[in-house]
């Protein structure tokens, strides 16, 4: 017979093999985290649930199929998680009787296969002789029985004379649960690489709080607050994560002007490092994380890495040293940050024209006498803090700088290369890419509002922060060329048109 359950629908979960293959005391310690990290995503998730231990693995007990899924799925340390079709009760012929009520129609003109998994002691019949019996039951409804690629799997894992029938295995993330090794601090951009490191420094089971060293205003902020805020919300059940951001202008002010721009990218990733081993030594952290892959850019060479290490005073990690750039924007589809990175500019390269690709240590160590330390001693000082958990959609909503309308009295500023411009723009229109808009800003009159457009609406927004700091009533348009074009119902508008 069905056995009644106290909430309607019921989950398996299975735990990833490597917390199974701990010693016994250890396994248990890794198992109780993940249950309490499950408890905590799953009350998150706002709804009703209850978590039950059974034959070594976890029984997810709901109201909320959809969601609790959805949750398991993004919870480090599970394997594979079942939906349960219905548990079954009184042994072997019930078992049968339920199979066919269950799954005759799902077989019909199919192939199939049955899969039984024995749990516990009590076995009166194997698995292959469970499998035989439940699938001749149904074997007059389906096409055939097809053990090596059918087209529907019935399983069933059956502890004494109880079986959890169900057709769908889903692959959780495995991993670690999070909080089983200590605390890191991540160096977060905003961008690909450093969101995917950090995801695989928690998928270990390592905590992770993170600083973000500034380099274009409170616009660029609040969209590195917006992605870790969705990194920490899907992934980070379990832990308390926060933001340390460091307002990096004048630390790049000091750069410029005591240093050759030869060695800017080495010395800035060195400043940045140093800013990030003052705030894991004020928080115990043990390690530092950086989205670095060997090559990628100028300060990635093993020669300019090796310059940059020397100011740590902790173990630098980088889960990503070996992977190429496709490899990590698959992972951020994954983790879900994909569409947020893909829109933070390219802030770091201070000299795009010959970065050096190798470094010593004694000839930067040379280089930095000549900048003030206190400077960035202060700006660590300064940093601002977020309870990742405690940002609202209000803290990361962008009305100071975004607008969705264009004034008809506004000037409008095309951001553009010269030869996207040339391509498309808004009629009247007029170009300024970001080097020759705040070389020239001078020239503008601020007796009328301006609003900017770039591809995504996120350089523009740097820029029109800049603006407003001088005075100027400017706002970047919110979504960027892409939803211009929406706005004009026969396509792009032109001065041609």
């Amino acid at each position: 017979m069905e056995v009644s359950t106290r909430y309607p629908h019921v989950i398996i979960v299975r735990l990833a093999p490597e917390i199974l293959l701990k010693a016994p005391a250890t396994s248990k310690k890794f198992q109780k985290l993940l249950r309490s990290n499950m408890n905590e995503g799953l009350e998150r998730s706002g709804i009703n649930f209850e978590i039950i231990g059974h034959q070594g693995r976890i029984q997810v007990h709901t109201d909320n199929q959809e969601k609790a899924l959805d949750v398991l799925s993004r919870t480090f340390g599970v394997a594979t998680f079942s939906p349960i079709d219905k548990i079954i009760d009184g042994g072997l012929e019930a078992h049968k009787e339920a199979a066919v009520e269950l799954y005759k129609d799902l077989v019909q003109d199919k192939s199939f296969a049955v899969r039984i998994k024995r749990l516990g002691q009590r076995k009166k019949f194997t698995s292959v002789e469970m499998e035989r019996q439940v699938g001749g039951c149904l074997r007059p409804f389906a096409k055939k029985v097809d053990l090596d690629n059918p087209d529907v799997m019935i399983k069933a894992d059956v502890a004494g004379d109880l079986a959890y029938f169900y057709t769908r295995k889903i692959n959780g993330p495995g991993g670690f649960p999070i909080g089983i090794q200590g605390n890191a601090i991540t160096l977060i951009s905003g961008g690909f690489d450093s969101v995917v490191a950090a995801w695989y420094l928690m998928k270990r089971g390592a905590m992770n709080d993170f600083v973000f060293c500034n380099l274009a205003g409170a616009a660029y902020e609040r969209m590195v607050v917006e992605i870790t805020k969705v990194l920490c919300d899907r992934w980070g059940a379990g832990t308390r994560p926060k933001l340390y951001c460091i307002d990096f202008e004048d630390v790049i002010n000091d750069l410029r002007a005591h240093t050759r721009p030869d060695w800017w990218q080495v010395i800035l990733k060195r400043q940045m490092y140093r800013a990030g081993c003052e705030i894991a030594k004020r928080i115990g952290a043990d390690a530092l994380v950086t989205g670095e892959a060997l090559g990628q850019v100028s300060s990635q060479t093993l020669s300019n890495l090796n310059t940059i290490d020397e100011v740590s005073d902790i173990p630098v990690l980088r889960p990503l040293i070996g992977f190429d750039k496709e490899q990590i924007i698959r992972d951020a589809r994954i983790i879900g940050t994909d569409k947020l990175s893909e829109k933070i500019p390219e802030y770091c390269a201070l000299n795009k024209r010959r970065p050096a690709v190798k470094s010593g240590r004694k000839t930067i160590e040379t280089e930095e006498k000549h900048m003030n330390f206190d400077i960035l001693t202060q700006a660590v000082e300064g940093a601002r803090i977020y309870d990742m958990f405690d940002v609202t959609d209000e803290d990361v909503a962008q009305h100071s700088v975004f607008i969705e309308e264009i004034p008809k009295n506004a000037i409008i500023i095309d951001c553009q290369p010269e030869s996207l411009y040339d391509n498309w723009h808004v009629a009247g229109a007029k170009n300024y890419t970001a080097g020759k808009l705040m070389n020239n800003l001078r020239d503008l009159q601020k007796t009328q509002p301006y609003v900017l457009y770039c591809p995504f609406g996120t350089q523009s927004a740097v820029l029109a922060e800049r603006m407003q700091k001088a005075g100027y009533e400017a706002y970047s348009y919110k979504g960027g060329i892409k939803q211009l074009k929406r706005i004009y119902p026969n396509g792009a508008e032109t001065d041609d048109d």
